[in-house]
């Protein structure tokens, strides 16, 4: 099974990963005439977990929301403009921009300014520093990084992923062609697995509630409903009968299918069936 390494506070992410996040001078037929402002971006999600915090999606908002228990803030792809509101109601900042709006710079993953984390930890001197190279590190307290261990835990069997998020699940059949990954727990709370085909990645999640689980935050073309046994299985994907993810609620739990590529509706059925 692969091997992910783990993914502390202190983060540094390679700027390869995160464009736009070099700076550039502005030539016009050789003329110097301005000089290109930098935005180095990071994951959303990866990074606000490494930190503690949630994200979630609010359902009608074509982004995310970043709560760290004090406060919080929504991100709209492809809108540079942020507020920080108290999760208490007690106020709120006025709006701002950070040079760049929130991207879907990889698929499934939404990027966003490093500064935004700035403005979470208070706008805190050397709460986000940006190294020569494009890598960044955040600090979540004074007088250091605190190095707090990456949300997402490995495991080396469904068992003992089983063990990790505290409930049983079944696990479904993959499409032909793909072999498992991964197997890894999100805080304790969701457990998903990976498979791979070599060309493409589905990613299976299960966790209590209703509450849309897959961290894909896309607004797509194309939606739909499959009906397996007495259980509706709803998906949305950029064309009909290309399923980019698909989700179910069944005895407290939801389920969800997510495929970098996109499904076809059979394959989804039959993962779906294969568990119903």
């Amino acid at each position: 099974m692969k091997k992910y390494t783990a993914l502390f506070l202190a983060l540094a992410l390679s700027a390869a990963l995160s464009a736009p996040a070099l700076a550039a001078d502005i030539t016009v037929d050789g003329t110097p005439v301005a000089q290109a402002q930098a935005v180095t971006m990071v994951p959303l999600r990866s990074t606000a977990e490494a930190l503690g915090w949630s994200v979630t999606w609010e359902g009608s908002l074509p982004g995310a929301r970043v709560d760290n228990g004090l406060s919080h803030i929504d991100v709209t792809l492809g809108v540079d403009l942020y507020q920080l509101i108290s999760t208490n109601a007690i106020g709120a900042t006025a709006p701002f921009s950070l040079g760049a709006a929130p991207a879907m710079l990889e698929k499934g993953t939404i990027y966003v300014p490093a500064s935004l984390f700035a403005a979470l930890l208070g706008n805190r001197e050397n709460a986000v520093t940006i190294g020569a190279d494009g890598t960044v590190a955040i600090s979540a307290a004074q007088g250091g990084s605190a190095q707090i261990p990456n949300p997402l835990r490995t495991h080396e069997t469904p068992e003992a992923l089983k063990a990790a998020v505290g409930f049983d699940f079944s696990v479904p059949t993959p499409p032909a062609g793909f072999e498992e990954a991964l197997y890894q727990d999100i805080a304790g709370q969701t457990a998903e697995i990976r498979w791979n085909d070599g060309v493409q990645e589905v990613t299976y999640r299960v966790s209590r509630g209703s509450s849309d689980n897959s961290g894909d935050y896309t607004v797509y073309a194309a939606s739909g409903t499959l009906t397996v046994g007495d259980t509706a299985v709803q998906w949305r994907g950029r064309q009909a009968g290309s399923v980019a993810v698909a989700l179910w609620t069944r005895d407290g739990y939801t389920c969800s299918v997510r495929a970098s590529d996109g499904l076809t509706e059979r394959q989804v059925r039959q993962m779906a069936e294969s568990i119903l």
